[in-house]
């Protein structure tokens, strides 16, 4: 067990927790905490994916990956999304809507679950749909699995493949660093060096720093040795639900508590606390396929 990765994992998910807390801040530290720092966790992530696969996959056949997959992706993103909408349209039916993207239409099915051309109903499980559908395109490529051409041919004539192309690249730099981990690390600065002189003179986007500066991070945390615990199956039900749980939270919230930073506070402990014991439930009662069987 990697436990420097495990404690990277669980702060990656902590950060895409803080970009669904609601909250009124527009500047200011609290702002920077919850809008600007966060954007940094769905790009760690997708590091840590790619890392983690080709570390996983040195171990274990490759024949069997898509099967894996389903298991532990496909499978807890359906059962995201179908748990959020479930409620959704029991309270339509009662006078609460609770939607602010989707109509109360068929694109319930083909954007709120499928989510073909944009994030399901449970956003952040965006990162699990793309997530998914590289494993299908490593699948194919790698084990000539052409059975996921079924899944893959109308996603491409009817949605988008990837909702974020970035997410590849970072998984695909994640690979690469678990290949050549050895090299990474004794050339970083060089590294450093020829990255930034090629997004100042070829892309000349600041944007782009940020995945920079994700990479840079990534490769230099992964050389200390942490002592931590597993974390898999928990930050992955985080990850998971923490926004619906918000949603469905902060009306109560914003109508009893007025101070800014005690709303900010509980949802965030609250989201923490909830997701802990759906964990707790989960294992004891033996239904790992929430978690992909973490």
């Amino acid at each position: 067990m990697n436990y420097t990765i495990e404690l990277i994992r669980l702060i990656a998910v902590i950060l895409i927790t803080f970009t669904h807390i609601k909250h009124g801040f527009n500047d200011g530290p609290m702002y920077y905490i919850l809008e600007v720092i966060p954007k940094y966790g769905t790009l760690i992530l997708s590091l840590v994916s790619g890392f983690l696969y080709n570390e996983v996959s040195n171990k274990n056949s490759s024949s069997g990956l898509v099967y894996r997959k389903i298991r532990s992706l496909l499978i807890p993103y359906l059962i995201a999304n179908v748990l959020v909408i479930t409620p959704v349209l029991i309270l339509n039916y009662f006078g609460y809507n609770f939607l602010n993207r989707l109509d109360y239409d068929y694109t319930l099915l083909t954007q709120g679950i499928l989510s073909l051309n944009s994030p399901p109903i449970n956003p952040p499980t965006y990162f699990i749909r793309d997530l998914f559908i590289i494993f299908l395109i490593v699948g194919l490529l790698r084990n000539k699995n052409y059975s996921v051409l079924i899944i893959l041919i109308p996603l491409a004539v009817f949605g988008k493949i990837l909702l974020r192309f970035d997410i590849l690249i970072l998984f695909t730099i994640g690979v690469l660093f678990s290949m050549y981990r050895y090299y990474f690390e004794k050339y970083l600065v060089s590294i450093l060096l020829f990255v930034s002189v090629l997004v100042l003179l070829f892309f000349n986007y600041l944007i782009l720093f940020k995945y920079v500066l994700t990479i840079l991070l990534f490769i230099n945390v992964m050389r200390i040795k942490l002592g931590f615990v597993k974390t898999g199956g928990y930050t992955y039900l985080l990850h998971l639900y923490h926004a619906p749980i918000i949603v469905f939270l902060y009306p109560l919230l914003n109508k009893y508590i007025e101070n800014p930073y005690l709303k900010v506070t509980l949802q965030i402990v609250i989201v923490a606390s909830l997701s802990y014991i759906l964990f707790k439930m989960v294992k004891r009662l033996k239904i790992n396929i929430l978690i992909g069987n973490r």
